[in-house]
């Protein structure tokens, strides 16, 4: 691991450790945990397990009363024991590793007598594969909350580094497929530009395709147009106000523009440094 990812993980994890993501269905997919793999390991044997929530220093799982599990945690209380993770990669490998935990607490589940909630405290820092992937999660959605209209405009050196293919692109507009040209991106919306007519535009549902060319990915982001007018001195060529649907915005085009605002952010502030 190079030391810009090594500084990274550094600080992610001075920032985030106490953070907590609880793992719904759509954090489920969108980190690609792979539920069918985690399990804890103590005492000689391993018994599988909800994992409920986790941040950089614990975790929360859930198990059976009737389990052994539970049974070695009732008659051992400090019982030492790992938590493994696994998650699974776009290409279908897998990454898995064990995180090395003390029982904090244990709960019933509201509701059952058949589960209960184990609260884990982590007795080292995790590994870096948990940190990079919870750090940036983390860091994505904060960004995203807090620097929604944070434009960015589209050149050359723009495109180069956000990795997308090229500035002319596919927006569906009412499902009716149109080439655009890209002028702005920004984790809440995007400008563009294409042949239309401003007034019957507006509040048309839409979906912008945007491909990245390392990945020879391409991303749907549906939204809604916001604003539009005619291009200065033209009456054929529309500018147009995208505003994304927030819960549709995909990780990975979200995962691009936090990279570059932060990247550009870290540039401007080592410019400062370099001046003083």
């Amino acid at each position: 691991m190079g030391i810009s990812n090594n500084n990274q993980n550094s600080r992610y994890y001075d920032f985030f450790r106490e953070q907590e993501i609880i793992f719904t269905k759509s954090n489920i997919q969108i980190l690609h945990l792979d539920l069918r793999e985690v399990y804890i390991k103590f005492n000689g044997g391993q018994w599988p397990c909800i994992i409920n929530s986790t941040s950089l220093q614990s975790a929360k799982i859930i198990i059976g009363t009737a389990s052994g599990a539970y049974k070695e945690m009732v008659n051992n209380p400090k019982v030492s024991l790992s938590l493994r993770y696994s998650f699974i990669e776009p290409n279908e490998s897998k990454v898995q590793f064990f995180v090395a935990c003390a029982v904090d607490k244990i709960i019933p589940l509201p509701n059952t007598e058949e589960l209960v909630i184990v609260s884990l405290l982590f007795t080292q820092r995790p590994p870096d594969d948990l940190i990079s992937r919870i750090g940036e999660f983390i860091e994505t959605n904060e960004n995203f909350k807090n620097r929604k209209e944070d434009r960015i405009e589209i050149n050359q050196n723009s495109i180069r580094k956000l990795g997308i293919e090229r500035e002319e692109s596919i927006v569906f507009v009412e499902g009716i497929p149109r080439k655009c040209i890209l002028k702005d991106l920004s984790f809440g919306g995007a400008k563009i530009m294409f042949v239309g007519i401003p007034k019957f535009l507006i509040d048309k549902p839409v979906d912008l395709k945007i491909t990245f060319s390392e990945t020879n990915d391409t991303v749907g982001i549906k939204g809604v147009v916001k604003d539009a007018e005619f291009l200065e001195g033209r009456k054929d060529i529309a500018s147009v106000h995208i505003k994304f649907d927030e819960d549709k915005v995909p990780l990975l085009y979200k995962r691009r523009i936090n990279n570059y605002i932060t990247t550009y952010q870290k540039n401007m502030l080592n410019n400062k440094r370099n001046n003083l």
